[in-house]
């Protein structure tokens, strides 16, 4: 199965170093990682930008991320807090494009009515975390 991860960006950039915090791209890289193993392939920004290392211009990432949703078997994301535009762009983009969407959402954190109301509209899956240790177990309950 295909998997692009969507997760807040630009937001998670150190401006001093223009990269991703460690612990943030430490993250991704997990889950990503976990995912390939279990046998999916795994598509997502932050990596094919190297986490900031090669960030492309707008034009060629809405493009490059639109495609990835619209290949992709399932969009997960992790909305952010505070949430990120661009994963809710990307949150309509596969909404629209009837993906199965798999939405992580930190338990305790408010989240627009759009988001959390996606389950009307979508095949849209609403899983809440407490620590993002917990993504391992919550994945292997998912997929």
């Amino acid at each position: 199965m295909q998997i692009f991860l969507g997760a807040p960006f630009t937001q998670d950039i150190n401006k001093e170093t223009k990269v991703m915090h460690d612990h943030k791209t430490e993250l991704l890289k997990n889950i990503m990682n976990y995912l390939e193993e279990k046998g999916h392939i795994v598509k997502n920004a932050h990596s094919r930008e190297k986490f900031g290392v090669e960030l492309m211009t707008p034009n060629v990432c809405t493009k490059a991320d639109f495609d990835e949703v619209n290949n992709c078997d399932i969009f997960m994301a992790i909305v952010g807090n505070p949430p990120s535009g661009g994963v809710h762009v990307e949150l309509g983009w596969a909404s629209a494009l009837n993906k199965k969407i798999i939405l992580l959402l930190h338990e305790g954190q408010e989240y627009s009515p759009l988001i959390t109301g996606l389950t009307s509209v979508s095949n849209t899956k609403i899983v809440k975390f407490k620590d993002e240790s917990e993504f391992p177990k919550i994945l292997d309950k998912l997929l």
